[in-house]
Formats: C-alpha cells, structure tokens, sequence
C-alpha cells in the first residue's frame, strides 16, 4: 500500500536511520557479526530487532509501526537506505559527514575525547569512550575483540538516544544483506 506511506511515517523511519548513524559512528573495517539490537530515541521509544555488520556496512531490521523497516547504511559509498519492505519501495540518503568516518576518535580534536577506561558488556571488554562535539556528547562501548561500538548513547537537546548489542554471533553475514533488493522501487520524499 504504497498510498498509506506518508510524511510523519518517514520522520519516524529517518530518525531511526540517523539513530543508527550516529551511534554507529566508530567502526573498523574487519568487523563481522550479527546481533539482536536495543534502540531508545530522545522520547523513551524503544525499538528491538538485529544488527548485521561486515567491515563497513551495517544493516538493522526492526518493525516501526506495524511495518518491517530495515536501514542499510554504506559507508563504503557513503549511502543510506532505508526499505519499507511491505510496500517495496526504499529511499536513498547522503551519509552524514560526521557519520560517515570510521575513525571519529582518531580524527576528533583530541581536546573533545575522554577515554574513561575499560567494562565489559554483554561478555566483551569494552573501551568506553566519551566525544564531545558542540551541544552533543556520544559514549561508546568499543569491544576490543571486535573493533566495534557495541553499546552507544548520544546526549543532544533533544534527549538522550542509546543502542546496545546483545546475542552477538561473529562471523558469517552475506554480502546479499547490503544491498538494495530486487524489486523494490526507489522513491522520494517531498522536502527531503
């Protein structure tokens, strides 16, 4: 039902989508793993599904409103995609510039990070790590082991927005997973 897609439908998807930017901002190209996945937005929301990564691609899949919803972001081409499956169709964002780097800390003013140690979550060392940046502040849980933020929260005026990684199997993700099916049509948002 391709009528019944409508303009606050899409700012509820491209939130999620710049959630799952945002906190995914810290990656490293030889992750591999799937996981199922907590997110909480600025207004106590919180959505569950699962998260695959291979090296610089991420793809989340999480029912929004009634509807399967699943993001891919690209950094490799620095492209999002967001697919609205039931109704077949997706649409196609620039990465962010900020979103859009893997290495945030290493390009970060050093003067905008704090390393506050180490913990451990759902059974990985973590780095935790605290950045900085104008009216936002973005903590990540980095695992050693994977090279990945694996849990993230982002301070903003709008709230406090979080995503952890739980269940998480490494290893074995398609390539098939990132991209865009067959099928679906591309579409636009008036505005956007």
């Amino acid at each position: 039902m391709k009528g019944r897609f409508c303009v606050k439908t899409a700012g509820r998807i491209l939130f999620t989508a710049a959630l799952a930017i945002v906190l995914s901002a810290v990656a490293a190209s030889a992750a591999e793993f799937s996981a199922d996945m907590v997110m909480k937005g600025p207004n106590g929301q919180a959505m569950s599904g699962k998260v695959f990564v291979k090296g610089q691609k991420i793809r989340q899949e999480i029912q929004q409103d009634g509807e399967r919803v699943i993001t891919i972001l690209r950094m490799d081409k620095k492209l999002s995609w967001v697919l609205m499956v039931d109704e077949k169709v997706y649409m196609e964002m620039k990465m962010q510039k900020s979103a859009e780097d893997p290495s945030l800390v290493e390009k970060t003013d050093p003067a905008k990070i704090r390393r506050l140690g180490k913990e451990t979550v759902n059974g990985f060392v973590c780095e935790k790590i605290q950045v900085t940046e104008k009216d936002a502040v973005i903590t990540q849980w980095i695992s050693e082991e994977l090279g990945w933020p694996i849990k993230g929260e982002a301070k903003t005026p709008e709230g406090v927005s979080s995503h952890e990684y739980k269940n998480i199997r490494k290893g074995n993700v398609p390539d098939d997973l990132f991209e865009v099916p067959k099928g679906f049509q591309k579409m636009t948002v008036p505005g956007m």
